[in-house]
């Protein structure tokens, strides 16, 4: 992606040199839990264990993070240099953004109010609590924030197998499409239904609000290449990649050898890709309602 010597955002909040430190940290992510629990169990049947498991406990609250060893997450990069480049990328892609949704409201006849990126590493907290390494980019609606630890990227290559520049402007982009979302009130629209239905159709609505952010991904892509000129050979691959990689029949056949549609949040390898190439060939927010398909 050609993105040098071009506008940053200045709409950053960037927390790198001051996340993760020796603040006082709230309650284990669930997905923290989930990967501690099989260690933990055979911890809590001996009293050396219970020592062990209190011990590190005490230290977690205390702002020290144990999983540090086994994750990298709070680590300083080994590269600061490195590091101070890829924020640097994530503050244009973020101004790309800006440019585009600015555009797309204004035709509308609206003002388009920019959300904020917070690049941390390690751990931070946000309007939806501790932002922790291992819990991936989010965007928090109490706050209009996105939250993005770098160290995400290097599991997004090395773990998943989706490197390239292009493939972390995707995800950026999927995330601020989320604040389209809440911007159109379509956040709060499908936190109304999932409470009035169950048995599992809770996770389709949410797979189709992700479903949607993949495909106004795909629309700043689209746009932002007519105003930008952005686009080097190999870049929507990148991003297409990086979207099958992290489908959810991808990551729970890696994590347990079998998929379970019914549990999807986020949408199959397939669906996620279908979805940004519709918002990368159109352009058009109209051609993004997943609500509408069945």
């Amino acid at each position: 992606m050609k993105w040098r010597d071009r506008k940053q955002s200045t709409n950053v909040d960037d927390r790198r040199n001051s996340s993760g430190g020796g603040s006082r940290r709230g309650l284990p992510s669930i997905g923290t839990i989930m990967f501690l629990l099989p260690m933990i169990k055979p911890l809590l049947k001996s009293k050396l264990g219970l020592a062990v498991v209190g011990i590190g406990a005490v230290a977690y609250f205390s702002g020290f993070n144990p999983l540090s060893s086994l994750t990298g997450g709070g680590a300083k990069p080994a590269n600061e240099a490195a590091d101070n480049e890829q924020a640097a990328f994530m503050k244009t892609v973020m101004a790309d953004t800006e440019a585009v949704w600015g555009k797309v409201f204004a035709q509308a006849g609206e003002r388009y109010p920019a959300p904020q990126l917070v690049l941390y590493r390690g751990g931070t907290s946000s309007g939806c609590g501790p932002a922790q390494s291992g819990m991936g980019p989010f965007y928090c609606p109490s706050d209009s924030k996105v939250y993005v630890d770098l160290a995400f990227f290097d599991d997004l290559k090395n773990t998943h197998g989706a490197g390239g520049d292009f493939a972390q402007a995707y995800v950026l982009a999927h995330e601020i499409g989320h604040h389209i979302q809440n911007m159109e009130g379509t956040l709060d629209k499908v936190q109304q239904a999932k409470r009035r239905v169950s048995g599992g159709k809770e996770n389709q609505l949410q797979v189709m609000v992700e479903l949607q952010a993949d495909c106004y991904a795909g629309i700043w892509a689209n746009q932002a290449q007519k105003q930008f000129k952005m686009l080097e050979a190999g870049d929507l691959e990148e991003a297409l990649t990086a979207a099958a990689s992290i489908g959810d029949d991808r990551l729970q056949e890696k994590a347990q050898g079998f998929a379970i549609p019914h549990t999807f949040t986020h949408g199959s390898s397939k669906q996620r890709v279908e979805w940004f190439s519709r918002g990368v060939k159109t352009g058009m927010m109209r051609d993004c309602n997943t609500f509408a398909v069945r």
